[in-house]
């Protein structure tokens, strides 16, 4: 297999949704999992993991604005 690229991180991390979060990161941390510390694309894929791992918080937060509670 190659060395990943940059560009392979923003193929999978580009359609994320809050549904697929977790799914994607499990493959993006595949993806990386093999490349040393210091490396730039990996940390370029851990920086998207924690926000893929924000976004998939999103799927379990109820409604930000109160105002939709009460109407």
């Amino acid at each position: 297999m190659a060395k990943p690229t940059i560009r392979d991180i923003d193929a999978l991390w580009g359609p994320a949704t809050p549904h697929f979060a977790y799914q994607i990161a499990e493959r993006l941390a595949a993806l990386i999992g093999d490349l040393p510390p210091g490396d730039p694309v990996r940390r370029y894929g851990e920086e998207r993991l924690a926000e893929l791992d924000e976004l998939g918080h999103d799927t379990t937060k109820g409604p930000e604005d109160s105002h939709l509670a009460h109407h």
